[in-house]
């Protein structure tokens, strides 16, 4: 039990907010930790944590608003440009549960592609080069999602198989 007019309150309070474990959590949660830890006759806990909510309305985002989403451009050609995603979490048929869904964005014909799992970035890259690229012919772009298989192996497989370097 502390005093009113101790020192040690301010410290720690600083303790709860500014440690690693506090880790700068803010006014609310800083108050709840303190609360469950630390009593003191004639002040209430919200009085000394006062400090910190200025703290926190002062504090400067660290992080940017995303801004307008862009309207992707008309392509001129069929199988000019196209989009690629995975559909997963199907039951299995065949031995098959995923599929890349690859569809040309003027014309939105599409190419459906069963997959078996596992599967690697070279195997899709032999697998679109038959079912599209034989068919359809080479795309100038190719739009997709955040998947770590698409942004660097898959392309670099392709490349390869063209015989191109990227």
């Amino acid at each position: 039990m502390l005093s009113s007019n101790s020192d040690w309150i301010p410290k720690m309070l600083k303790e709860f907010h500014e440690t690693p474990q506090g880790g700068h959590s803010g006014y609310y949660r800083t108050y709840s930790r303190s609360a469950a830890n630390l009593f003191w006759f004639g002040k209430e806990c919200s009085a000394v944590c006062d400090g910190m909510l200025y703290m926190s309305a002062e504090k400067i985002s660290c992080c940017s608003t995303s801004g307008l989403l862009q309207a992707l451009n008309i392509p001129e050609q069929v199988w000019e440009e196209i989009s690629m995603d995975f559909i997963t979490g199907l039951p299995k048929s065949k031995g098959y549960q995923t599929i890349l869904v690859v569809v040309d964005r003027l014309s939105k014909y599409n190419h459906l592609i069963p997959l078996k799992h596992p599967y690697s970035a070279r195997v899709l890259a032999e697998i679109f080069t038959r079912e599209v690229v034989c068919l359809q012919g080479v795309p100038t772009s190719i739009l997709n999602d955040r998947d770590p298989i698409f942004i660097i192996s898959l392309r670099q497989e392709l490349f390869k198989l063209q015989g191109t370097f990227l």
